[in-house]
């Protein structure tokens, strides 16, 4: 059986889940962390260690991919503990997706930030 888990993140997935990691930090930097949601995030994170696992070629049976599968498992966990019910069908999906490109489109970041962030986080 395919989970969630098991299929493969798009680029504009990935993207949108380091653009949410990223403004979680920036909003408990700025000791907002009541603003953020913790189970959204830890999916997130989830998302992209799994890219990494993936675009690394690492083992999940030895070396360091067995710590990233296990990290990748647990914020999947808090995920699906943590998560506040969604009423917006935007809040997720394409519809978030599109959102982060207006908003890139509007000043508010830029898509090749984010690539190069991605880049940087994938090594090439």
């Amino acid at each position: 059986m395919a989970s969630e888990r098991d299929t493969k993140k798009g680029t504009s997935e990935l993207l949108s889940s380091a653009k949410l990691v990223a403004d979680a930090a920036k909003s408990t930097f700025n000791k907002e962390s009541d603003k953020v949601d913790k189970g959204k995030v830890a999916g997130a994170g989830a998302d992209l260690l799994g890219a990494a696992q993936h675009y690394g070629k690492l083992d999940k049976d030895k070396g360091v991919g067995q710590y990233v599968e296990k990290a990748e498992t647990y914020l999947h966990q808090y995920q699906t503990s943590h998560s506040a019910p969604t009423t917006n069908p935007d809040s997720h999906g394409a519809g978030a997706a599109a959102k982060d490109s207006e908003t890139a489109a509007a000043g508010g970041g830029g898509v090749g930030d984010y690539m190069k962030m991605a880049q940087g986080f994938l090594g090439k």
